[in-house]
């Protein structure tokens, strides 16, 4: 770990010192520029959880694990991580063809598992070639589900998961420019992947030997904005299977209400676990393969003068259960799990580089089973979990 650290920061010192030798020069043909933030969680959940990165990541609450009447998972916990902590690079150099060029290296200290808890991992590598009408971008970014103009502002970094499609993809993306934008991408998968006999991987995108598509259209400015879009996936969850494909489709808004921000999105897709929605794929008695299908919905308001700001977000998902009976193993994230429920309100103290966020964050699941038909979910006799979290962050951006 020292080792990698070391090289990382001895790459970075270059790129600083080459990026500063090039800025002399009167046209500034070349040069990089530094920032990110520090950012440090105090988190206390009232119950065990789903999560990633020693609790830091929240999905939802863990189901019943009763042992002598005992429910072994209502037990609280709590923990103090700075791993979201992280660095940019945002790059800009000489016309590639009469179109501006740009890029951005951005990494942080999430990991990319469990036992890598700490190490620097990849969140952004693209390049970008613009003019007055296009955007291209090549490289790993956003998902594009994930609308970097509308999404929660929760202090949180779930960001509002499982409600929220949240994944980073390698791709290739074009958008226009204008009132109404056109948003196209063709793209693969990486570290957020798809769940299936091999387990989380990219492997059965592929196999299936055609990437993602996603065609979006958006409209409006800063006073109102909207769009909606459809995307297309294709999985082989095994060589020799015939291939599987899913769409998924989005709705979204973003207004003003006077001083406040109002944000409204709506989700219904097919086996979108590899954008941390609870789904699946499964066995299907007919042979092949079946997938399960979601609906989705969030809101949020927020606001704030001066040096303070407040929001209050709210999500619910729904399991909509399976296209087809199911017959064999199922793979997914709780692709059995009835819905998901969750409010939560934050505030903000903020000056200078520096904000103080406080943020209670109540999630309550409800699991169930398959239906004796094979597709529904049935949660009948089954009890929903509720956890309730305490968040304190400490951001100091640079």
């Amino acid at each position: 770990m020292k080792k990698n650290l070391s090289v990382l920061l001895i790459f970075l010192l270059g790129l600083t010192y080459y990026s500063y030798g090039q800025s002399n020069d009167s046209d500034q043909k070349f040069g990089i520029s530094w920032g990110g933030f520090v950012k440090v969680d105090y988190m206390f959940d009232s119950r065990q959880n789903v999560t990633a990165r020693e609790g830091h990541f929240l999905l939802f609450p863990a189901n019943e694990n009763m042992v002598n009447g005992e429910d072994l998972n209502a037990q609280a916990n709590f923990n103090i991580l700075a791993v979201q902590t992280r660095l940019t690079g945002k790059i800009t150099g000489p016309d590639f063809f009469g179109m501006k060029t740009s890029g951005v290296i951005e990494g942080a200290f999430f990991g990319h598992s469990d036992s890598d808890i700490n190490g620097f991992r990849l969140r952004h590598a693209f390049v970008k070639l613009s003019n007055e009408k296009i955007d291209i971008i090549m490289g790993q970014y956003w998902h594009p589900m994930f609308v970097t103009a509308v999404f929660p502002g929760t202090y949180s970094f779930n960001t509002g998961v499982p409600f929220q499609p949240f994944s980073r993809n390698p791709q290739l993306r074009i958008e226009t420019k204008g009132n109404v934008r056109f948003i196209g991408a063709v793209f693969s998968e990486r570290d957020f992947a798809s769940r299936g006999p091999a387990g989380t991987t990219s492997k059965y995108v592929r196999d299936a030997g055609m990437p993602q598509l996603h065609a979006q259209l958006q409209f409006g400015g800063k006073e109102f904005l909207g769009g909606f879009g459809a995307n297309l996936k294709s999985l082989r969850p095994a060589l020799g299977e015939d291939n599987v494909t899913n769409t998924a489709f989005i709705g979204y808004m973003k207004t003003k209400l006077g001083a406040a921000t109002f944000k409204l999105e709506g989700i219904y897709g097919e086996n979108m676990s590899d954008l941390l929605s609870i789904s699946g794929m499964a066995e299907a008695t007919s042979g092949g393969y079946t997938s399960n299908r979601t609906l989705s919905v969030w809101g949020e308001l927020s606001g704030g003068k001066d040096n303070f700001e407040w929001g209050l977000f709210s999500g619910y998902t729904k399991n909509d259960g399976f296209k087809d009976a199911v017959g064999g193993a199922m793979y997914g994230l709780a692709p059995t799990m009835d819905h998901v429920f969750r409010v939560a309100p934050r505030i903000e103290w903020k000056s200078g580089s520096m904000k103080i966020g406080l943020e209670v964050e109540y999630t309550s699941a409800q699991y169930g089973a398959l239906a004796s038909n094979g597709k529904d979910i049935d949660s009948t006799g089954i009890d929903s979990v509720d956890n309730v979290r305490g968040l304190v962050a400490v951001v100091y951006s640079f």
